[in-house]
């Protein structure tokens, strides 16, 4: 059995070395529109052969989609047009909605497992690669009803030998859930990084001095590539409205309790907060 890889990143990269590190299948090949990144690609071992994307859909048993969200849903349909009837293909998308509307009357949309694996870090591209990046994390799998037995039955397969837990629900259950616990805090960490950055534009010497781990902790996600999070935006756009009203809110009762000197309220609303340390992630 043939792997083919359509995105040669810190997920589809990590998803090559995995698999390898664990002998799943006979070759792996793969396509990126970066060259650079395909370059690494083979150099690191992700994968056998760099080939055209055309070539690349002919070859392959299985083939992982794991570019930007908007480019899932360009091409998706199109590969769907030409696999052979037991061909698989996954997505490592962080929404599924539109993805999964998008081929929802495809006469070959039960080839399709839409899944995304939550294991993503603020660096991307092929050399943050790891093998274990998905050890013991989640994979959401979605509208599995609509995916062929078979279908479902390689991609759990693929994701298990992984060590990943498998989450099922539906594709508009999964961009709710997700824009609050995934895409907000990215939001909040680009709109910090944003605001520190226009405070102390003219002092920067003072801002390195002071710089801590709790700013560095929290900017993090700030360091994400927007050609990634972008199209994750404009997908999830009506839910990530949605929960940035809700944190906003949230801010409005801070910053009140801080204007009306109630710091008992202030107390109990942090001890409350300290309930997300009883919240695992592993």
């Amino acid at each position: 059995m043939n792997i083919g890889i359509i995105g040669l990143g810190l997920i589809g990269g990590s998803i090559g070395l995995g698999l390898r590190k664990l002998n799943f299948v006979d070759k792996f090949i793969g396509t990126d529109s970066n060259e650079e990144n395909a370059l690494h690609a083979i150099k690191l071992g992700i994968v056998d052969e760099i080939i055209p994307l055309q070539d690349l859909i002919m070859q392959s048993s299985v083939i992982i989609l794991s570019i930007p969200v908007d480019g899932i849903e360009k091409i998706l349909p199109s590969i769907l047009n030409e696999i052979g009837k037991d061909s698989v293909i996954l997505d490592t998308g962080s929404t599924k909605y539109d993805i999964c509307n998008k081929v929802s009357s495809h006469p070959k949309r039960s080839r399709f497992v839409a899944t995304h694996p939550i294991a993503g870090i603020e660096n991307s591209g092929p050399i943050y690669a790891n093998s274990d990046l998905f050890y013991k994390k989640n994979c959401i799998i979605c509208d599995s009803e609509l995916s062929a037995p078979d279908a479902m039955s390689i991609a759990t397969k693929i994701y298990s030998i992984m060590a990943m837990r498998m989450i099922y629900m539906t594709s508009k259950e999964h961009d709710l859930y997700i824009a609050y616990i995934s895409h907000l805090p990215h939001v909040i960490s680009f709109a910090l990084a944003r605001t520190v950055l226009k405070k102390f534009k003219n002092e920067e010497k003072i801002f390195n001095n002071m710089m801590g781990s709790g700013l560095d902790s929290t900017t993090r996600l700030a360091k994400s590539k927007p050609e990634t999070w972008l199209p994750i935006f404009i997908s999830n756009r009506e839910n990530m409205i949605q929960a940035i009203d809700f944190y906003i809110d949230h801010l409005e009762v801070f910053r009140n309790y801080l204007i009306n000197k109630k710091f008992h309220d202030i107390d109990k609303y942090m001890k409350k907060a300290n309930d997300i340390k009883d919240k695992k992630y592993v």
